[in-house]
């Protein structure tokens, strides 16, 4: 009995071994048949922002980068949980910081129901630029394999396949990927020029304790996609909020700054670090904060006689006196 047994693991094992010898090999030949090859792209593809509207010039930017991850998605692979939204958000975030506008994502999508894979894309608050291939013309034009964990690229900047794997799926296919363009990248980085409506602003006078807002205007001069990696403020009482996507060159951002004002005079940075010379951009903001504003009010000294006051103001009923002024609304 004891024989029988034995013979039975030892047949397992070598089942199990085929099994896995043959995977590895059918990996491999999927491999060496894509590295090389030119990707085909469609004309006419339909390229939007959910719940926004898309600027076309910035989806063609998309695949004249240096470096590009193109993910085809077919109609059985979308949903929430297959896509991985999440982790290409966050793969999308990361590669803005380090690769400085270098990399693309060219994202195909192919669904029956549009309505659907829309639906999908908003509960996940997904707002990176979307292919919309409803045709499923890419795969016509190129044959992608059939397993889901081989329809990812890396392709260079003339469209051929550098490496093949999804990394939303794998941590260790994106550590490859970082290693392939970052072995690959030159060593001057892609600096563009910024022009600011303004540099700083002031409030004036705020209410104490509620929210004022202010937007501030970038433009890129450059030649190369301006790629904002982070903002630093100086003070927790503020916000801020721009559009987290490179700008391309003769196109605008807004900076919007909000700032919760608890102190009665403030005067507050943000530093915009991005891939200019001079990054961090410095903007700030100042101003006086009150419990109560009143609007047009002018304060002039308490004066017992008439025949002292300041000539060209008028006098109305029920003045009040505050401390040792008087405020006339005029």
């Amino acid at each position: 009995m004891k024989v029988v047994f034995l013979i039975l693991v030892a047949s397992l094992t070598l089942v199990l071994t085929a099994c896995k010898d043959k995977k590895t090999a059918e990996a491999n030949n999927i491999v060496k048949a894509w590295i090389g090859k030119e990707i085909q792209f469609p004309e006419n593809i339909e390229c939007c922002i959910l719940g926004k509207e898309t600027d076309s010039d910035f989806c063609i930017d998309l695949l004249r980068r240096n470096y590009k991850i193109l993910l085809y998605v077919d109609s059985i692979e979308c949903s929430s949980c297959r896509l991985k939204l999440p982790e290409w958000k966050q793969l999308i975030e990361e590669s803005d910081s380090i690769f400085q506008g270098d990399l693309g994502f060219v994202l195909f999508f192919q669904a029956k129901n549009r309505r659907d894979m829309v639906s999908v894309f908003k509960q996940a608050n997904f707002t990176y630029p979307l292919f919309l291939d409803m045709n499923n013309s890419i795969n016509r034009l190129n044959h992608f394999p059939q397993q889901q964990a081989y329809q990812c690229f890396l392709l260079d900047e003339n469209n051929k396949v550098l490496m093949i794997g999804n990394p939303a799926l794998n941590p260790k296919i994106w550590d490859l990927y970082k290693g392939q363009i970052s072995g690959n990248k030159p060593s001057q980085r892609n600096f563009t020029s910024v022009e600011i409506d303004k540099t700083a602003f002031d409030f004036k006078t705020v209410k104490l304790g509620e929210s004022s807002k202010v937007v501030f205007q970038l433009k890129n001069t450059g030649t190369y996609p301006l790629v904002i990696n982070h903002v630093s403020t100086s003070c927790g009482c503020l916000s801020v909020k721009w559009e987290k996507q490179p700008v391309i060159p003769e196109k605008s951002i807004q900076i919007e700054v909000e700032i919760k004002a608890e102190e009665e005079y403030f005067s507050k940075t943000v530093e915009v670090h991005c891939n200019i010379k001079e990054s961090p951009i410095k903007l700030s903001i100042s101003g006086m904060a009150k419990k109560e504003i009143v609007k047009n009010e002018i304060l002039i000294p308490d004066i017992s006689e008439r025949s002292q006051l300041v000539e060209g103001y008028s006098i109305y009923q029920n003045i009040l006196k505050i401390n040792n002024y008087k405020i006339f609304q005029l």
